[in-house]
């Protein structure tokens, strides 16, 4: 018992020595973690304001200035009747509720309770004189939105009736105009701020405390500062010392103006679209099986990589493959030289004396295409070249014509080539009927893709119209009026110091930007 009573004295002694190396240890632990949090409190601010950098400035209204990029800004400070979303799926901004009642005729329904920046409240009348005023100047960007419409009626104080000079496919898409309380009054709108100042140098943006999403939509961002520059040039240099956070450019060149280093980007594809038109009228293309081999033996990828030199997106189909109508559709070309040469063999086509050539009513056809491009686009000369050499690969003889402006216009209009390597300016809605519908550029006509065409006109499921579009892909790519190339790319920068999500799109640079800031570190 004597030898027992020792042990248990250690054991208790060894036990407390223990517990308070612990409980020091973890003081001191808790300690260090404060002080790392004060530290990073101390050093850390978050700067809520940003500052952008615009060139050619001339006018903050938006509808005089031919200035993209300030539309890009106007669209901070004024509001449309719809927005469109990241994926091009159409939401209310000003208006709660649209329909088309008919054809020709479309209702809106305003938000209740909408203020101007000034305070006073959003009427249809607003709208209806935004929609007057644009229509009387043609040089508006945004005349297109309203040229085909008849009349505009205030039915009520928040209820607004459009009559159509002629039905419109997706007219929905045409009410993202801004609306303006005003000419007299043009820098004035709904938006989440309003203009503080115009100066010669800079335009200041104050957050619009009225705003009526606010309470929903707080933006970290109090004030913007616009400078103002006389080139892109300038802007570039002030992006490199840091006079500007964040700059929209569609050169694909910037890097040799900004460098490699320092900032944040984000590239994304644009609205100019290139693509192979196909005469399915022509002579020889007028065989599915010939346009289809073509198809088969272009490869897209490698033109974007070895003449493009990545600085655009390789591009099926005429409409963004991030549209919500072709979520978990496939809309891709795989080349395969050798199911090209097999198309061919099966349908009647020998390879011989170094070309394609097929007995057809009693005459020897070859294949044998020239391929017309404007002699004044470089770079689509320099494309035109791949795709002969491509083609060649498999057989197919191309002769390449450069043609003057006069004759790439005649082309386009009178639809008498062969076969043209072109571009469009792609419409923001997901309207084809210039691809598909009468008198389209590649002289094609399929009964199907036009009733379908015609059914679109008055469907609004959403999973109905992606069902209707992947039948038309589906035919699409059975038929190949065209082959889709590739869509060049803008890019956005911004500096290192910059927080926020920057997913832009041809419509907006600034979804998620009520999260955007700028972290400043002493």
């Amino acid at each position: 018992m004597k030898n027992i009573i020792p042990k248990i004295i250690i054991t208790i002694l060894v036990l407390f020595i223990i517990l308070v190396a612990i409980f020091f240890t973890i003081k001191q632990n808790s300690k260090e973690n404060q002080q790392d949090l004060n530290i990073k409190y101390q050093t850390v601010n978050m700067v809520t304001n940003i500052r952008f950098g615009i060139s050619e400035y001339d006018s903050i209204n938006p509808y005089t200035t031919q200035n993209r990029e300030i539309l890009y800004i106007d669209s901070l400070i004024f509001e449309p009747l719809l927005n469109i979303t990241e994926d091009y799926n159409l939401t209310g901004c000003l208006a709660k509720e649209w329909s088309k009642v008919e054809n020709k005729s479309y209702v809106i329904k305003l938000k209740e309770n909408i203020k101007w920046s000034n305070g006073e409240n959003l009427t249809a009348n607003n709208v209806k004189n935004s929609i007057e005023t644009i229509k009387k100047n043609k040089n508006s960007i945004y005349y297109e939105n309203v040229k085909d419409i008849k009349s505009v009626e205030a039915v009520d104080a928040t209820t607004i009736r459009i009559e159509l000079n002629s039905e419109i496919p997706f007219f929905e898409y045409n009410l993202i105009f801004p609306i303006v309380l005003s000419n007299k009054q043009d820098t004035i709108g709904t938006g989440k701020y309003k203009v503080n100042s115009i100066e010669a140098k800079k335009i200041e943006l104050i957050k619009n405390e009225s705003w009526h999403e606010i309470e929903n939509e707080n933006p970290n961002i109090k004030t913007i500062t616009i400078n103002l520059y006389k080139t892109m040039g300038e802007v570039y240099n002030a992006f490199k010392l840091g006079s500007i956070d964040f700059l929209h450019t569609t050169n694909s060149n910037i890097q040799e103006y900004i460098g490699t280093m320092g900032y944040g980007e984000s590239k994304y594809q644009n609205r100019e679209y290139d693509y192979l038109a196909l005469n399915c009228k022509d002579t020889i293309l007028k065989y599915e099986e010939v346009r289809k081999a073509i198809n088969l033996a272009i490869d897209q990828e490698k033109i974007v990589s070895s003449i493009l030199e990545n600085k655009a997106y390789s591009s099926y189909f005429p409409i963004q493959q991030s549209s919500y109508l072709l979520k978990d559709i496939t809309v891709s070309n795989i080349s395969n030289s050798e199911d090209a040469k097999k198309l061919l063999e099966n349908n009647g086509w020998s390879y011989e004396y170094g070309i394609w050539q097929k007995e057809i009513e009693g005459r020897t056809r070859t294949i044998n295409i020239t391929l017309s491009v404007n002699k004044n686009d470089e770079k689509r000369i320099k494309v035109a070249e791949e795709i002969k050499k491509q083609l060649e690969n498999i057989g197919i003889k191309i002769l390449i014509e450069k043609v003057s402006d006069t004759k790439y216009q005649n082309y386009l209009k009178n639809r008498n080539y062969e076969m043209l390597l072109t571009g469009v300016y792609t419409s923001l809605s997901p309207d084809l009927n210039s691809f598909f519908g009468e008198n389209n550029l590649a002289n094609y006509k399929n009964e199907d893709i036009m009733y379908i065409l015609k059914e679109l006109n008055s469907i609004t499921d959403e999973n109905l119209q992606k069902e209707k579009y992947e039948k038309i892909i589906e035919i699409y790519k059975a038929e190949v009026p065209y082959i889709g190339l590739y869509r060049n790319q803008d890019i956005v920068v911004y500096s290192n110091d910059f927080r926020g999500d920057v997913t832009p799109n041809n419509y907006s640079l600034f979804y998620n930007f009520s999260k955007w800031y700028r972290e400043y570190v002493y």
